[in-house]
């Protein structure tokens, strides 16, 4: 007997050691696969290794119409996430696609729970290279202009132009007008974020009867009862117009700060709606024939007068191919292949 526990007592510390052993493997097991699949649930990770909230699914009735009220907030990506997030919100019918890439960043504006716009803005260019937001009636009111040219808090600040003034030979021109989000004073203010603004030319293009503002005052005619979702954006290299003549990329010279700033050679935006504009759906619920979508393509240059025509329409398809842009991607049933002047009452 006393052998026998000898013998017994010999193995102890191998026992002992053993036990540690499956301890400390089970602790590593739970540390890093238990908690990496507990925050799957929640959070997706992008290539860069950046954590991004799962957009949630936006509701059935679009937009809200009741006044935008409370403090504006910000989601923010510094930079865009990789191709397996697509888009930063799944349920925003107006978003473009977006990739990593070091010198672009994104940022969605709200006012409460009431989405406002989405930014995609070039370090590069320092400018926008478009805005994606909803149009309906329920961000329409009475508010006056704020007029605050400020930096966009959602960014770093040394990566955006100053404009208290204008760029210098060129207006400071919104792509998502101050006229559409006068609903609150706070969602104005958000579209005088100098990520939202781009040099344009004032006489014959950014002024009454110019053509841009010919074709943001067509666009305005569009709102229904239904959402009309838009994407302004900028073209920066060489754009060949209609009629053969082709504009060359150039900078200017901003004299708030003396940043070389990308002026665009041509300014355009995207349209989607559904066709009657009364259905009470989403449009992720419609049917393509449903459904009715267009680009309008204004080189950015003086043409007093002119207002959008048939001529100016190209079809979703045709823009992405000029921009690399995938339009509309959180939508697989919009018609991107076709435009129908008719369809946009031209």
């Amino acid at each position: 007997m006393r052998r026998r526990t000898q013998k017994m007592g010999g193995r102890r510390p191998i026992i002992y050691i053993v036990i540690i052993a499956i301890l400390a493997l089970a602790s590593y097991i739970h540390n890093n696969f238990g908690a990496e699949s507990k925050a799957a649930e929640g959070v997706e990770m992008t290539e860069s290794s950046e954590m991004v909230e799962k957009p949630k699914t936006e509701p059935k009735t679009e937009p809200k119409t009741e006044q935008p009220q409370g403090k504006p907030s910000t989601t923010t990506q510094a930079q865009a996430p990789a191709p397996k997030t697509k888009t930063t919100h799944s349920g925003w019918a107006e978003l473009p696609a977006v990739k990593s890439n070091k010198e672009l960043y994104i940022a969605s504006h709200s006012c409460g729970d009431i989405r406002n716009y989405t930014v995609c803005f070039s370090q590069k260019q320092c400018a926008p290279l478009w805005v994606a937001y909803p149009m309906h009636s329920s961000y329409t009111g009475n508010t006056k202009r704020t007029d605050n040219y400020d930096y966009d808090p959602s960014m770093p600040v040394n990566i955006q132009p100053r404009l208290n003034r204008s760029y210098g030979e060129y207006t400071r021109g919104h792509l998502l007008g101050s006229a559409e989000r006068n609903v609150s004073r706070e969602m104005n203010n958000q579209t005088f974020y100098v990520t939202n603004i781009a040099p344009q030319q004032r006489d014959g293009f950014n002024q009454s009867g110019g053509a841009w503002n010919n074709l943001e005052s067509f666009v305005d005619r569009q709102v229904c009862s239904d959402t009309l979702y838009v994407v302004t954006g900028c073209i920066y290299e060489e754009y060949t117009a209609t009629d053969g003549s082709k504009i060359k990329p150039k900078t200017t010279t901003n004299k708030n700060d003396n940043r070389k700033i990308g002026v665009p050679t041509a300014y355009y935006k995207a349209l989607l709606r559904t066709k009657s504009g009364k259905t009470g759906k989403s449009v992720m619920e419609c049917k393509p024939s449903e459904l009715k979508c267009a680009a309008f393509i204004v080189p950015h240059r003086s043409a007093q007068g002119h207002k959008p025509t048939a001529k100016d329409m190209i079809s979703i398809k045709e823009l992405e191919q000029l921009t690399g842009i995938d339009l509309f991607a959180n939508l697989r049933n919009a018609p991107e292949q076709s435009a129908e002047a008719k369809d946009w009452g031209l």
